[in-house]
């Protein structure tokens, strides 16, 4: 597979430069900034206002998004299956 060095990083716009030309994610310049300022302000609180329940629900929609054109990219055997 491939093997690319990436810094530690938040930022959705320096990760997805990263991503082979063959494979992009349906996610608008706008759309990474967004998550990318959620996920610094999740993740390290107090530093940023808290987040509108009006925004945190679009950002909800943007990641469920993301994550169901990524699981498309994957193989078969490389996603989880449910517990029934």
């Amino acid at each position: 597979m491939w093997q690319i060095e990436f810094a530690k990083t938040h930022d959705l716009r320096i990760l997805m430069e990263l991503m082979p030309s063959t494979i992009r994610i349906g996610l608008d310049i706008a759309e990474q900034d967004r998550l990318s300022k959620f996920a610094v302000a999740t993740r390290y609180p107090g530093e940023e206002e808290p987040i509108p329940l009006a925004e945190a629900r679009l950002a909800v929609r943007i990641a469920k998004r993301v994550r169901r054109d990524v699981r498309r990219l994957l193989p078969r055997a490389a996603l989880r299956r449910k517990s029934k």
